[in-house]
């Protein structure tokens, strides 16, 4: 088959991303052409076609027909089904948050939704479409992702690995742990790495969420899924298939994790759930079995011939708009919260140092009254002695 997988950037990695590099890879194993095509391009994007990938980096750069259509946002989903109109387009869900990730809902525009975890699944079933739901697990390359240095039997190396997690909730989290003796780095928001096998090697616990986490598991390493958006602890065979069904997103449970429950799971740490954390990722997300059952949704029947008609990119354009904004908002309430963590931090700087001020101003103080009553009593042992001195005359 002819594939193009459609992603609405590859300008930084992340979890979209990634499960389309991931997918475009095995397929091309299995002996597709797959092309991938993005809205938007940057150096992850470079990064993946020195690895070897065929990016298109633009519609013109488009072959002139395929097969099927793997797109994973509204915005691509709307330029590929005009520029393709008459084959088929299978929709992958990768969050219920983003708007621009959901599919879009003109009627014959999208003909399946593969759905990586049972609350996506969830989600997509319910949209206003006639449009079977697949639901597949998330791919993990075990070959790429392998086994490598095993967890110490204390923990001395935590890996952030995401790019949601900051402010308070990362704070509580380095701050506890950091304490315990486990030094806490972080890789994803302001600190991107491309290949980030090296950095879970130095790790012996990968914190994170979604494909983070699995990233994590498939290395051998244990694992805590906490993010900013919730937290479930570590993964373990008992919580594996509740942590799973909710895309190991931090909200399988209703439990808040505090700093006591941050301290009191680091204390729960074995070194054995990174072989195990292997084990499982090998059996339920290997990303050969998800290749293979995608490629027969892929195969699914052509749908009918789309009309021709500027509808399709105008709501792609619509969606890129509202996403730009969406983006630029939540670019402006992080650093609204980076001023204020600054703000905050320069305030209890102040008070120290006011602080400091007072107790050398007191210690002064104090130090004179001291000196002073020393004067007083000196004076009057003196006086004494004089005024016996004179007595004797």
């Amino acid at each position: 088959m002819r594939v193009v997988i459609g992603t609405l950037g590859l300008a930084s990695p992340g979890g979209t991303e990634t499960y389309c590099l991931t997918v475009a890879r095995e397929l091309d194993r299995l002996g597709h052409d797959v092309t991938l095509f993005a809205d938007q391009l940057g150096p992850f994007a470079e990064w993946a076609r020195e690895a070897g990938f065929d990016i298109a980096g633009g519609l013109g750069d488009l072959p002139a027909t395929c097969d099927v259509v793997l797109a994973n946002d509204a915005v691509t989903a709307g330029l590929l089904a005009e520029r393709y109109p008459e084959t088929r387009l299978v929709f992958c869900i990768h969050t219920t948050i983003f708007e621009v990730q959901a599919p879009p809902l003109a009627p014959g525009l999208v003909n399946a939704i593969v759905a990586s975890s049972e609350r996506f699944a969830a989600f997509a079933r319910a949209f206003a479409l006639d449009v079977p739901v697949v639901r597949l697990s998330q791919p993990i390359d075990t070959e790429y992702f392998a086994l490598s240095v095993p967890p110490r039997e204390i923990p001395r190396r935590a890996l952030l690995l995401g790019n949601y997690l900051d402010g308070r909730r990362r704070d509580a989290l380095v701050e506890t742990w950091t304490a315990r003796g486990v030094e806490c780095v972080q890789v994803g928001l302001d600190n991107l790495v491309f290949d980030v096998r090296a950095a879970i090697a130095d790790a012996d616990i990968v914190v994170g969420r979604g494909r983070a986490a699995m990233e994590g598991m498939a290395c051998g390493k244990a694992v805590y899924v906490f993010d900013a958006g919730g937290g479930d602890g570590w993964v373990t065979m008992d919580a594996f298939e509740a942590i799973e069904a909710d895309n190991f997103a931090g909200m399988a449970t209703d439990m808040p994790v505090d700093r006591q429950r941050l301290a009191a799971d680091l204390d729960r740490y074995d070194s054995d759930m990174g072989w195990i954390n292997r084990e499982l990722v090998v059996t339920h997300h290997n990303v050969r079995t998800h290749a293979q059952r995608l490629v027969e949704v892929l195969r699914g029947p052509a749908p009918e011939r789309r009309e021709p008609t500027s509808s399709s990119s105008a709501a792609a354009r619509t969606v890129r708009f509202a996403w730009r904004a969406q983006m630029r908002a939540m670019n402006i309430e992080r650093e609204v919260a980076e001023m204020h963590r600054r703000l905050h931090a320069s305030e209890v700087e102040t008070l120290l140092a006011r602080a400091e001020r007072d107790a050398a101003l007191a210690e002064r103080d104090a130090a004179r009254k001291l000196l002073e009553s020393r004067r007083v009593r000196a004076g009057l042992v003196v006086g004494r002695y004089l005024d016996r001195a004179r007595g004797r005359r």
